[in-house]
């Protein structure tokens, strides 16, 4: 799942920012200054601020390791700009058990049926629901949108994978060509959940589906209790299409860096969505 969020106040001192100048770029890594540093007051607060921006100590490469270069997120820091990947980007790994399970379920529901389907991952992430899909489908290819440009580098690195673009809410809102407005037979996703925008992405994703076509979503639970008029709406709506909720396993996030509460929905597209039966709201 990925999407921005507001900017935050800057987590760095000054005195942190200092040495963070001090620190070098070789390849992948990012290497500290060679003086000592006070365990609690200095390295502590580095350490946190480079792993915010996505790195991790080695030992062997006595650094801290990035996949990709880190020269622009250790420029910003070094500015004082507050970044913070995970928080910045709402972006939280779907785990591979659970990557598996829902391209079980969408094998069950649609692909099992269909020769070639046309697939697309709105909220692409690292790619780990498009790996699910190829290994379970070798020649697979799978349309994505992802905002974070780091995880879009890597992406284009997965087998079966066409990124398309960053802004999915975006490129729906702007799909006056019905380039992917009813183009696919299954939708797979793990969207943000902040501010309901996992209900926003639902909706586009149901715009983007062919009649027939079948959702497997990670979603929020907020929608299933919550009195705002966009939760209430949205849980009227998957009542009305049919669509099956389960709840995720608590901790299945933990390993993400999260342990938000989740849902799986599960819906399909009527071929003839005049059919719909829009059930009586009950009388208070």
């Amino acid at each position: 799942m990925t999407i921005m969020t507001d900017h935050f106040k800057n987590p760095n001192s000054m005195e942190t920012i200092e040495i963070l100048l001090k620190c070098v770029v070789e390849g992948h890594t990012v290497k500290l200054p060679n003086i000592e540093l006070d365990a609690d007051k200095e390295y502590r607060p580095v350490k946190k601020a480079l792993e915010r921006i996505g790195g991790k100590w080695n030992s062997r490469a006595q650094g801290f390791v990035f996949e990709e270069d880190p020269t622009e997120l250790l420029a910003s820091i070094q500015r004082g700009e507050p970044v913070n990947i995970k928080k910045d980007f709402q972006f939280f790994a779907t785990p591979v058990s659970l990557a598996n399970y829902l391209v079980s379920i969408a094998y069950d529901k649609c692909l099992v049926n269909i020769e070639n389907p046309k697939i697309l991952e709105p909220s692409a992430g690292d790619g780990a629901l498009v790996k699910a899909i190829v290994k379970h489908m070798p020649d697979q290819r799978v349309d994505c949108f992802e905002l974070m440009e780091l995880n879009r580098i890597k992406l284009q690195k997965v087998a079966g994978t066409d990124v398309l673009g960053g802004d999915f809410l975006e490129a729906v809102a702007q799909d006056t060509m019905k380039m992917i407005t009813e183009q696919y037979d299954l939708i797979i996703a793990n969207p943000p959940f902040t501010k309901n925008q996992d209900i926003d992405h639902i909706r586009a994703m149901y715009k983007c589906l062919k009649p027939g076509g079948v959702i497997v979503t990670i979603a929020s639970p907020s929608w299933t209790f919550g009195q705002q008029k966009k939760q209430t709406d949205f849980k009227e709506w998957l009542e009305n299409i049919g669509a099956t909720t389960e709840e995720v396993a608590a901790g299945q996030f933990k390993e993400s860096g999260t342990n938000v509460s989740a849902v799986i929905i599960t819906l399909q597209k009527p071929v003839d969505e005049n059919s719909i039966i829009i059930k009586p709201k009950e009388e208070v």
